[in-house]
Parts: structure tokens; C-alpha cells; sequence
């Protein structure tokens, strides 16, 4: 297949996402369910800004673009990825474990499991405001399995089959979802195209035993059953479907310095449009710095908010190495989550 053959092939799989932010991107946050699926699960991508599309690879691609698993070069093994931030809220834990695998010239594999725990707060009534002794939790989880094999050396395919639940209280609501990405390395200055099209699924609904209720259907008759079985009706909520294009470069290479930069445009069916920028400088693949800056040119002004952080990565031996990574980020006026990584590649 030559280089012009999957360009053709590229270009054809971004035609739908040059129309899907007119038909998709509104500014409407919070009308989608499980909107933890669009927050950073590793503190390298969210130190770039989140702009990961093109440059995420091994374990924590499984998050950002699945293509990316298939497209590691370093180690024909597989990776491991363990993530873990306080988001916002002291009791609010955002963590994050996946695992690829590669099988061979059948691919890559890939497990992964994201979870938001929201803690417990008390239950009051109007007869006892300041709680009845019990307490009620929220939580919200996906587990996702994911495929991808590259097509030649320069371009990678891949896919994320994910179960999606969310709970508070007694009552829950469960849904699936795809994740869909491509990757191609030109092989020139470093330059890499990525796109993604994330959280394609069923819609949700909550269901459980607080929303039950006994009535009577006609409270006028006498002579009737007056203790029917029913049910309040809520309504159902899309996931939070997003089309992600991205390019990343690595226009430095000195000696033990190397310098990569990446960018992208996403659009989520519950926000603006808006863009993604980030870089890291690498010292001798040991020491990384890395800024970014997440959601400019968004229409919502609070969107937006800038990152910093740091990687240290270390070669036990030829088939193991260790990494570590940190990230400060800016999520004003809600606060300033952190959160740590660590990664091991076999």
C-alpha cells in the first residue's frame, strides 16, 4: 500500500468529522449522562492539554485513541497505566487502570477501567434536615475492551467496545458505547494525524427502587384497587459523543533533546467547539516537561485553563521500563486537580 494510497484512506476517514461540529457541538453542558468519559484519565495527556489524538500511545491510548495501542514501536510486549486524581472535591476520586497486550500480526489488545466516586453525603428529609443516620453514594464506571492493529508500519486502526454505568443512591442506569480511532505516522519531521470519534452508544436511563410508587388511578371511585403498582417516568440521557482531529510534530531532535507539539480540534455534542494545544520536551527519554493548554477559542469563558507537569521514565532493562508523571492543572473558578501516574512497559 503506498504512502498516497493511505493518505486517500486518511482523508476519507476525517471527511465525517469536517461536518460533525456544525452537527454536532452546541453549547449545552451538563445535558449528557457519564460526562466523566471526556475527562483525562493520564498526567502526561492532560499536561499537553489533553491534546493527545495524534501523539497517546500504549496503555494510555486506550483513553484517548485506540489506533494508538497498535503503534508503539519501543517494545513488542505490552503496558500497564494506573491513574488517580481527586477531582475537585476532596472526596471525589477520578482513578484509571488499563491494560494492552500485543498479540502478534493479530493486533493489540487492550482492557481498561475507568471510575468517579463521588463519596457519601447524608440522607435528609424534611422531617429530619440534618440527616436520618443513613448516608447514599454516587458513583460512575466504564470498563472498556479495545482492538487495534496497524494496517502497515505508518498507519493503525483501532476500536473500544465500553459498558457504561452510572449509580446514586438506589437507583442506576447502564449503556454501551464505541470508541472509534485512526493514526498515521508520515514519517516526516515526526509529524503524526489522528482522529477519533468517542462515546457512540445507547442512551441512558435511571432505574431502581425509589422511583417506585403505589397509587390509585382513579381516587374519585370507590370499590376499586386503590394500591397499584407504578413507576415514576424520567427521561433518557445521550452519551457524551465527541469527534476528536489532531496532528502532532517533533520538530527537535539535538542530541539528547527532543521537543514534541501537538494540537487538536474536538467537538462534543455538550459544549462549543474548541481546540487543544500542548508540548514536552524530553531530556534523553529520562526527564519530560510538559505544558498545555485545554479548550481555547471556546464559546463557554470557563472552559479553558492551562497545565503543567513532569515524567520521569526509567529502563530497569531491555524488556522492562518504569515511568512516572505529574500534572497541576487550572480548572477555574472549581479548582486545581492533580493528578499522578504510573506506567510500566514490557
Amino acid at each position: 500500500m503506498t504512502i498516497k494510497t493511505l493518505t486517500a484512506g486518511l482523508l476519507a476517514a476525517l471527511a465525517p468529522l469536517a461536518v460533525a461540529p456544525e452537527a454536532c457541538a452546541q453549547d449545552k453542558p451538563g445535558t449528557t449522562a457519564a460526562s466523566f468519559l471526556l475527562i483525562g484519565t493520564d498526567a502526561r495527556g492532560a499536561a499537553m492539554g489533553s491534546a493527545q489524538t495524534a501523539v497517546a500511545q500504549n496503555a494510555s491510548a486506550l483513553h484517548w485513541n485506540p489506533a494508538g495501542i497498535a503503534s508503539a514501536s519501543d517494545r513488542s510486549g505490552g503496558s500497564a497505566l494506573f491513574s488517580t486524581q481527586e477531582w475537585f472535591l476532596p472526596e471525589t476520586q477520578h482513578s484509571f487502570a488499563g491494560v494492552t497486550l500485543n498479540v502478534g500480526t493479530m493486533g493489540t489488545v487492550g482492557v481498561s477501567v475507568t471510575a468517579l466516586n463521588y463519596g457519601e453525603e447524608r440522607v435528609t428529609t424534611v422531617e429530619q434536615p440534618e440527616g436520618t443516620g443513613e448516608f447514599y453514594g454516587a458513583s460512575d464506571l466504564a470498563v472498556g475492551i479495545s482492538y487495534a492493529r496497524p494496517l502497515t508500519e505508518q498507519f493503525s486502526i483501532g476500536a473500544t467496545a465500553k459498558l457504561v454505568r452510572n449509580q446514586i443512591y438506589n437507583e442506576s442506569a447502564t449503556g454501551g458505547a464505541v470508541d472509534l480511532g485512526v493514526r498515521y505516522a508520515t514519517g516526516f519531521r515526526g509529524i503524526v494525524l489522528g482522529a477519533t470519534m468517542s462515546n457512540f452508544g445507547s442512551d441512558m436511563m435511571l432505574s431502581g427502587r425509589d422511583l417506585r410508587r403505589r397509587f390509585d388511578s382513579d381516587p374519585d371511585r370507590e370499590g376499586d384497587n386503590d394500591d397499584l403498582p407504578g413507576a415514576l417516568e424520567v427521561g433518557a440521557w445521550s452519551l457524551p459523543l465527541a469527534f476528536r482531529v489532531g496532528v502532532s510534530a517533533t520538530p527537535v531532535q539535538a542530541g539528547d533533546v527532543s521537543l514534541t507539539v501537538s494540537a487538536e480540534g474536538q467537538a462534543p455534542s455538550d459544549n462549543s467547539q474548541s481546540a487543544n494545544f500542548g508540548g514536552e520536551a524530553s531530556w534523553r527519554d529520562l526527564l519530560f516537561v510538559r505544558g498545555g493548554y485545554r479548550q481555547a477559542f471556546s464559546s463557554v469563558a470557563d472552559d479553558g485553563g492551562w497545565s503543567v507537569g513532569f515524567g520521569l521514565a526509567y529502563e530497569l532493562n531491555a524488556d522492562l521500563g518504569l515511568r512516572f508523571d505529574y500534572v497541576f492543572q487550572e480548572y477555574e473558578p472549581f479548582g486545581t486537580p492533580q493528578m499522578f501516574s504510573l506506567g510500566v512497559t514490557f
